[in-house]
């Protein structure tokens, strides 16, 4: 989409849409509840009053949160997820949400300075005018993606994926993915830059060794160490062999797609995937994947996901492009874990914690990208080796509603199946099949993580990656 400046007829109170998504989680009365906190966090009352804000507490409507020299991440009771960085003040000026998007949901924030990082949640969603952020030089409309804002006497801010909308008196600017808008002063027009956005550097490791120097997450969420010992499972559009590019499904240990073992993997400064290597155990060679340029990655400190809208896949000292290329990526679940899984008879139930926007491409590269939260769940019984799921993929008007049906080894972290689609919408209807892959990861497999591809569909192949956070483990439970 071009980049677009629309002018404004009033220079009445600007309201936009800002939002971070994970899925539902459950979540008590509070309008938002710390997921960490590092440093001197406080929470300050409207009467002036101030509390020490740690891991689990809750912020309540009128708070703001002062991280000072520290930093918190905070998640809402829709999904929403927002990292503040060091000497941010962020204020929760009215949020509601009963537990579903029915048109009384409101989230109205304030930005006094700092920044931060967050990727779109449920608030928002149906009507951007029931969520907005306000600054007094710019607000920053949400359509559905992930952002960086950095805001002192002027605002810089970088989109990671999908697409937003900055404004002010002077009027709105469209902002697409991987692109930078900087704004002087309220009544300066937005403009672009090449300058991305800088936010502070992450913790040093003796205070949060989950960020690694030279990894630092680039908004404060924990990210992955570069190095060996990672499970991967990719899927995307890729040039092989000299052959016109074409898709290749999510297969499990395949040479291009899928599971790749023994891989060692680099990450750079915003946490995003930058380069793997490994072996395949299907065709006994090595080779080496490389980011060229990633539309957006995140991570929980387990497991990451990302997109790169291009790279190059390196066998041995022959070159490939790559496009369109999803992954999840983590440490596995150790054998030991898996094992007592599978003894004590046990089923693992996911929530979906993160997603790639999808991608469609058809049989002449044409490529589709996705603007809208992806859905879904996952069910994996440790003992039977079974895993069931489903997924609703909203792309270019339509819905591609799939279930999921795969299997595992059991005391084996990687799994793989077959995807059921059905779509409805723009593209009228139709159905086919398709395929994923994956594996757990973390301790007692608290995260799991997959890459999905549906084959056939009136766009081409549809592909994405998913990650999963474990909400219940339980004995005993078949299907």
């Amino acid at each position: 989409m071009p980049n677009e400046f629309k002018l404004k007829h009033s220079s009445a109170a600007l309201m936009a849409a800002l939002a971070a998504a994970f899925p539902l989680t459950g979540q008590a009365a509070g309008a938002a509840r710390v997921d960490f906190a590092v440093g001197d966090v406080k929470a300050l009352t409207p009467d002036g009053r101030s509390r020490t804000l740690g891991k689990g507490a809750e912020i309540e409507n009128g708070e703001t949160v002062d991280t000072g020299s520290g930093r918190a991440q905070v998640r809402f009771s829709d999904g929403a997820q927002v990292s503040l960085q060091p000497q941010t003040q962020f204020r929760i000026d009215d949020y509601r949400f009963s537990g579903k998007a029915d048109g009384s949901e409101k989230g109205f924030f304030s930005l006094l300075r700092g920044g931060l990082r967050t990727i779109t949640g449920l608030v928002g969603r149906n009507n951007r005018e029931n969520y907005k952020v306000t600054t007094t030089v710019a607000t920053i409309g949400i359509r559905g993606t992930e952002y960086s804002v950095a805001y002192g006497n002027s605002i810089s801010v970088t989109t990671g994926e999908g697409i937003i909308e900055v404004c002010n008196a002077a009027g709105c600017l469209i902002v697409n993915s991987g692109e930078t808008a900087l704004v002087t002063d309220n009544n300066t027009q937005p403009e672009m830059t090449n300058k991305k956005t800088e936010l502070p550097p992450s913790q040093p490791d003796s205070v949060l060794p989950t960020f690694i120097s030279g990894n630092s997450a680039s908004g404060g969420f924990p990210v992955l160490p570069s190095g060996p010992g990672y499970s991967l499972a990719m899927a995307g559009h890729a040039n092989y062999d000299g052959m016109l590019p074409f898709i290749d499904g999510p297969e499990g240990n395949s040479y291009l797609n899928g599971q790749v073992k023994l891989t060692a993997a680099n990450f750079d400064g915003s946490g995003a995937l930058a380069s793997f290597k490994g072996m395949d155990s299907g065709e006994g060679g090595g080779f080496l994947a490389v980011s060229g340029v990633s539309a957006g990655a995140l991570s929980d400190g387990i497991i990451g996901w990302g997109r790169w809208t291009s790279g190059s896949y390196d066998d041995n000292g022959s070159i490939y492009a790559m496009q369109e290329v999803h992954y999840v990526v983590g440490i596995p679940t150790p054998a030991a874990d898996m094992s007592a899984l599978q003894i004590g008879n046990m089923t693992g139930t996911y929530a979906l914690s993160g997603f790639t926007y999808p991608t469609a491409t058809d049989g002449a590269g044409v490529t589709v990208v996705g603007n809208q939260p992806v859905t879904g769940n996952l069910a994996a019984n440790f003992n039977s080796g079974l895993v069931t799921g489903n997924l609703n993929v909203p792309l270019a008007g339509s819905n591609y509603s799939s279930g999921l049906s795969g299997s595992f080894i059991p005391g084996n972290p990687n799994f793989s199946g077959s995807a059921s689609w059905s779509c409805s919408g723009g593209c009228g209807s139709g159905s086919g099949g398709g395929s994923f892959a994956g594996f757990f990861a973390g301790s007692n497999a608290s995260r799991a993580g997959l890459v999905y591809q549906f084959n056939g569909t009136p766009l081409g192949t549809v592909s994405g990656a998913a990650a999963f956070t474990q909400t219940k483990l339980s004995p005993g439970t078949s299907f």
